[in-house]
């Protein structure tokens, strides 16, 4: 499927800004601490020469053993649902990432229109919307208009659900590529998945999805109060 032309950044970019930000109250986050004993079933993977998301995640199973592990860059984040979803089956994903390549966009819905993903929530940083609003576009024609919500985020995580799975993918990763050492972390976990899901379900329901069509200073506004 061809996408349009990510646009280019426009503006000043947020990571070069010398300003400090303000410090945020966390009465306005709600539940920001999810308290939960160590796994004691962890498998640790030093994958920095494997070229594989395949292998990366070939232990993956409904055992109560949570994998962590290493890349180089050699696979992405889309690579790693990719290989979940393998094994899962089709799958109902929400994807927080700060930002997102076209080509990483374009997998998720060629993954939508061949049925291994069943629907998709975004959740993305209010910067994207200004850097990448051809993207948005397509996610919200896609996907639905209802599928995007936008909040100032730097949180990388994908939850993949069905009836027989609930997997928790956190990474240090954005959903595009990133040649660089990263980690990640992947268990079928239903009391973390229902976390993650309700963080979801809470900003999908509080937040209009108009917002995403405001200014930067409303989305802030909406963010220091609500989100």
């Amino acid at each position: 499927m061809t996408l349009p032309l990510v646009d280019m950044l426009k503006g000043e970019n947020p990571l070069l800004k010398t300003s400090e930000p303000k410090a945020v109250s966390l009465d306005a986050i709600g539940q920001s601490v999810f308290k939960r004993e160590i796994p004691t079933k962890r498998k640790f993977q030093d994958l920095r020469r494997k070229d594989s998301a395949v292998a990366a995640v070939k232990d993956l199973e409904r055992d109560g053993f949570e994998l962590y592990g290493l890349t180089k860059g050699q696979f992405s984040l889309t690579d790693l649902i990719e290989a979940i979803i393998e094994k899962t089956g089709p799958a109902q994903l929400d994807i927080s990432t700060w930002t997102a390549a076209q080509t990483d966009v374009g997998r998720m819905l060629e993954f939508l229109g061949s049925g291994k993903v069943t629907g998709c929530r975004w959740l993305v940083d209010m910067s994207f919307l200004r850097r990448c609003p051809a993207l948005v576009a397509t996610i919200r024609r896609e996907f639905g208009d209802g599928s995007l919500r936008v909040t100032r985020t730097h949180a990388k995580f994908v939850t993949i659900t069905n009836d027989d799975w609930q997997v928790a993918l956190r990474s240090s990763m954005n959903l595009n590529q990133n040649p660089r050492l990263e980690s990640f972390e992947v268990g079928h976990d239903p009391e973390l998945c229902g976390f993650l899901s309700g963080v979801f379900d809470d900003v999908f329901k509080r937040q209009k999805r108009a917002l995403a069509d405001c200014s930067t200073v409303e989305i802030s506004r909406w963010f220091n109060a609500k989100g």
